[in-house]
């Protein structure tokens, strides 16, 4: 009885054990450079009282000389273990590495682009100090982190993409954020030079904004390419592709793009009004569509080179379809709220006009990206479809039925307390009944595109019974290759209608000639033998095959 209660109790303990660890240990890593920043920043102050307070060079001090020893003791204790980790010990430093990376980099990488861009943007007085302080105490933990990292006797065997794949993410948003400061700054020196040629110079503030635009793409740079975080081909780096490098940007292209064409249609617009908002609004707008544009259209070139599979693609264009169709119900329900609003608005009243360009923006830039997208006119394209449809069918059918409560909830309440402020029955249902129908017709139109869909697969197997209910046989390749051959992988996984397995070896990484002999050998091997078999990729590009039962 004793033996079995130990035997359950121990895989709780096995992993309760590392994360305790592991927290520790990063509590401890992200005090240690805290308190060397402080200490750094007091010492590039000549230690000046009245910049550095005593409580915060005892904070530093504290932080200094008790969480770093206690760090480096700890360490080497997990270290240790890190010889023969087990899969939770492997997937749990992997976490706790991956946070610490992400962390230090985002800390040292903006204070070093704060402090260059400083130097040309008249940084307030004593900026610089603790700007240098804090880069050079998380820039020193960042190092660190990503040498063990990198280390082979260190490196995660689980989750081992991760913290690259992060360090990509936080680049390439930063870097959209530097190109968009950018961008509104020229645009703002393009149509009020008055301020450039008399007066303050936003020069200066262009010359950094430029120096946070190259800063982030040099380091966006370095994760995507020198890292090849481009070439990874694990679940969560796909997820991470679709939802941050297609869907986030298609989003901000399009929310930007429809409300410069709900500033430009010819409504009834106060024209004070409008060159106002033009100021104001415009050059943020453009600078959002052209980043997001830009970022948007590099990564579909990146995701029709063959680098990601078929069903990453397919979730891409899933996801910028979802988006643009969320925009054209947003749109359609503003526009049928703006009309019943000029019904029984009083004269002269500007809500409706506004909130009807808004609709119609988006309304007019959703409309034509989902049919770009989606092609509701072709054949039903990824096998994934069906459950689009069945997400978008809930969805609209939940909000539809919110919609519904709150109209019928407007409706009583107008009749059973009349002073409650909407002015007409046509202002107290307006409201809900704009989104009851965008999100009506949208439910009702997927739901009859799926019905057609069903209805279309049932016939198929009606008049194919023997195909209906044949399973097919995927050829399974088994490759043998040593690490860094994610391109290769994802190659050989965009074939189809092949089970690819990678099995990492010991040894260099192939380089662009070998890669590209390796895939060539193996495509060549595909077309001649229709078994499966094993491919043993070699550094000098060679293969050796072996075919399996």
């Amino acid at each position: 009885m004793g033996s079995a209660t130990s035997a359950s109790k121990a895989p709780a303990t096995s992993v309760l054990r590392p994360l305790i660890m592991h927290g520790l240990l990063f509590v401890l890593l992200m005090l240690f450079p805290a308190g060397l920043s402080t200490l750094l920043t007091a010492l590039f102050n000549g230690f000046d009282g009245e910049r550095v307070s005593a409580q915060q060079l005892a904070v530093a001090y504290s932080y200094t000389l008790v969480a770093g020893p206690l760090a480096w003791l700890l360490w080497r204790a997990i270290r240790r273990k890190l010889a023969r980790p087990s899969a939770a010990d492997s997937a749990i430093w992997s976490l706790q590495a991956s946070g610490v990376y992400l962390v230090s980099l985002i800390a040292a990488s903006c204070s070093v682009l704060g402090l260059l861009a400083g130097l040309v943007n008249r940084a307030p007085e004593g900026a610089w100090q603790s700007s240098l302080g804090t880069a050079l105490g998380w820039g020193a933990l960042c190092a660190w982190q990503h040498r063990q990292l990198a280390s082979p006797k260190t490196a995660p065997q689980q989750l081992g993409q991760l913290a690259g794949t992060l360090g990509n993410a936080f680049s390439m948003l930063l870097f959209a954020l530097s190109l968009v400061w950018t961008l509104r700054v020229a645009v703002l020196i393009l149509i009020r030079p008055d301020t450039t040629l008399a007066g303050p110079s936003d020069l200066d503030r262009l010359l950094a904004a430029a120096i946070w635009l190259a800063g982030s793409a040099a380091l966006w740079f370095w994760h995507w390419k020198l890292r090849r975080v481009q070439e990874q081909a694990d679940g969560f780096s796909s997820l991470a592709f679709v939802v941050l490098a297609i869907a986030a940007p298609a989003a901000a292209c399009l929310l930007a793009t429809a409300a410069l064409v709900s500033w430009a249609l010819p409504l009834p617009w106060d024209p004070a009004a409008q060159v106002e908002e033009f100021r104001a609004e415009v050059p943020m707008q453009g600078a959002i569509m052209l980043a997001a544009g830009l970022i948007w259209l590099y990564h579909q070139i990146q995701l029709r080179s063959g680098m990601h599979v078929a069903a990453t693609a397919s979730a891409a264009r899933l996801a910028v379809s979802g988006i643009s169709l969320a925009l054209l119900a947003t749109g359609l329900g503003m526009v049928v709220n703006a009309l019943l609003a000029s019904i029984s608005a009083l004269p002269g009243s500007g809500a409706s006009a506004e909130v009807l360009g808004e609709g119609l923006g988006l309304l007019l830039v959703g409309a034509i990206c989902w049919f770009a997208v989606f092609r509701p006119l072709q054949p039903a394209w990824p096998a994934s479809r069906g459950a689009y449809l069945v997400l978008f069918f809930g969805a609209s059918s939940v909000v539809a039925l919110v919609a519904l409560l709150v109209l019928g909830y407007r409706i009583f309440a107008y009749f059973l307390e009349p002073g409650t402020g909407y002015g007409t029955m046509l202002d107290a249902v307006r409201g809900p009944l704009g989104w009851l129908v965008a999100t009506a017709a949208v439910a009702a139109y997927h739901y009859a595109l799926w019905r057609s869909g069903k209805t279309q697969r049932a016939e198929s197997a009606a008049q194919h019974p023997a195909r209906s209910h044949a399973t097919p046989q995927l050829r399974t390749l088994v490759l043998l290759a040593p690490a860094g051959s994610e391109r290769l992988f994802a190659q050989l996984r965009a074939l189809g209608d092949l089970k690819v397995q990678w099995i990492r070896t010991a040894g260099p990484a192939l380089d662009d000639e070998a890669d590209a002999a390796v895939f060539a050998r193996i495509v060549e091997r595909l077309a001649t033998e229709p078994s499966s078999f094993l491919a043993i990729a070699g550094s000098d590009g060679a293969v050796h095959f072996t075919e399996l039962a």
